[in-house]
């Protein structure tokens, strides 16, 4: 009798080993399926990524939106999705209405259909080059001083907060290095500008304090 019942105590002892371990692995194959239901779960709810357009370089405002200057980024900008332009806009039928910098959003805001500036583009060549401080969507002034020696002839400003459209160098017969500026200037300006280059004053262009 009494080897019977070290029999069963054993066997009993056993199946509840048997039992633990059977336990804890279903224990354990049920946390890895809560696991992967929850991943899937946050994976199908996540909100669909909406590419937007962002500016790749300066771009002034009266410069035409094109591949050239901006790149299409994936992002959700949640509750912000409505005031940025998304891929897919027609870049040709747009213009921008302000500067923008390089890894900037393109506000809605800062478009419009057609060019809402009073102002015309115009290349001058300078005498002295611009600070490297200075860049493109920036408003310089123009200041013309003519080739003379008489103390009566000072330097004038010719142009007042003109946008600074686009920056280019090149070098001139004497292999000396030139820059010249695409600036886009007001009606009244063009006048003195014209005459300042048929006079061929010295140009010289500094940022704008207004």
């Amino acid at each position: 009798m009494s080897m019977f019942m070290r029999k069963r105590k054993r066997s009993v002892q056993l199946n509840n080993r048997i039992g633990s371990r059977r336990n804890r692995i279903l224990f354990a194959i049920s946390l890895s399926l809560i696991a992967a239901a929850s991943w899937l779960l946050l994976a199908n709810s996540e909100v669909p990524l909406k590419k937007y357009l962002v500016a790749s370089t300066n771009i002034s405002s009266s410069m035409k939106l094109s591949e050239a200057n901006l790149i299409s980024v994936a992002m959700n900008l949640g509750e912000n999705q409505s005031s940025y332009t998304e891929e897919g806009l027609n870049l040709a039928e747009w213009v921008l209405i302000r500067p923008v910098s390089p890894g900037e959003l393109i506000p809605l805001s800062a478009i419009a259909p057609t060019r809402s500036t009073e102002c015309s583009d115009l290349v001058v060549q300078l005498g002295i080059g611009l600070a490297s401080t200075v860049k493109v969507g920036d408003r310089i002034d123009l200041w013309a001083a003519d080739a003379t020696n008489s103390l009566e002839s000072i330097p004038i400003q010719v142009v007042t907060a003109g946008e600074l459209i686009s920056i280019k160098q090149s070098t001139d017969s004497f292999s000396q290095g030139v820059q010249s500026l695409e600036v886009c200037i007001s009606a009244a300006e063009i006048r003195s500008v014209v005459s300042a280059i048929a006079r061929k004053s010295t140009l010289v262009g500094i940022r704008s304090q207004n």
